[in-house]
């Protein structure tokens, strides 16, 4: 049988690695609209010092056939294998305040050993607060600020951060079970950003930026954000432009944007997935006019909006 132990391998002697620093949890998989995890966790190790210090065996968390790792092929060989990298890292942040990272894709198999043997190291390691970031889908639109929901059991985060409260039942992840697993012994929070949900993974960096702006408001860690923010005004107006000549996208977005405005002016409408008359549409006939809009771009010059 295997044990919690045997799904990870010390890469030093933790002994080295500082107690009571604060976790961030940045794993990519099921739910990571627009890239959010994957991109701040990618911006954090281009440009922070770092070093592993824990691998996970990722030959028996992850479904390599749904989630086949990369090669290169040159010519005739394969030049490259690129396995998949699930790891905790020490990390320093700009200002030289250390922490530690848990990042890389999403389990597929042994959620609860896996949870089992990283709350065992949270506890050898003397883990001061783990935040967790991800991301969803959401009909909002790309002009206005990037929101949140806050969850876990740090009520200050919750109440100045969390604009939507939903009430639902969903698909879980690995990190609502390691949520779930931390709430009652460990401060916790999962920043989760709401994402347009017509960006896809089309390189938008705002939600990486509102991920990475909600460690920093739990945690007080310093990020370097200059490349994440230049990309983002790109991608800003790139689609300003491509607005500007279709109408249909136009006003497509000045719907979202309605809705977010009367939602975020907390007015009658519950929620910003609400019709007047409360209910939800799907997120087909909210994005049909964006989706047709693509579809036409993409069959001609090639010049993508996202």
């Amino acid at each position: 049988m295997i044990e919690p132990s045997d799904l990870s391998m010390d890469l030093e002697d933790l002994s080295s690695v500082p107690r009571g620093l604060d976790l961030v949890v940045a794993i990519h998989g099921f739910v990571d609209a627009g890239q959010a995890a994957e991109a701040a966790a990618a911006a954090v190790l281009d440009t922070l010092p770092h070093r592993p210090v824990v691998a996970f065996d990722t030959d028996l968390l992850i479904d390599h056939r749904s989630r086949r790792p990369r090669m290169l092929f040159n010519e005739d060989r394969v030049e490259e294998y690129l396995p998949h990298s699930l790891s905790l890292l020490l990390v320093e942040d700009d200002a030289g305040a250390p922490f530690l990272l848990l990042t890389g894709p999403e389990p597929d198999w042994l959620w609860e050993r896996f949870t089992d043997r990283l709350l065992e190291l949270l506890d050898e390691l003397e883990v001061a607060s783990t935040t967790i970031i991800t991301s969803i889908g959401m009909p909002v639109p790309h002009t206005r600020p990037l929101t949140t929901t806050v969850s876990g059991n740090r009520a200050d985060l919750i109440e100045q951060y969390s604009a939507w409260r939903p009430v639902s039942s969903a698909p879980a992840s690995v990190i609502h079970r390691i949520e779930h697993r931390l709430h009652p012994q460990s401060p916790v929070a999962t920043f989760t950003v709401l994402v347009p949900h017509y960006v896809g993974e089309s390189g938008s960096a705002g939600p990486a930026l509102t991920a990475l702006e909600g460690v920093t408001s739990a945690t007080g860690l310093a990020f370097r954000t200059e490349e994440l923010r230049q990309a983002d005004r790109e991608f800003q107006q790139l689609v300003a432009q491509q607005m500007e000549t279709n109408e249909e996208l136009q006003r497509v977005v000045t719907t979202l944007e309605a809705r977010y405005d009367a939602f975020m002016a907390q007015s009658s409408v519950r929620s910003p997935l609400t019709d007047e008359d409360g209910s939800v549409p799907s997120a087909d006939e909210i994005a049909e006019e964006l989706e047709r809009y693509l579809r036409e771009r993409r069959g001609g010059d090639g010049d993508r909006l996202l």
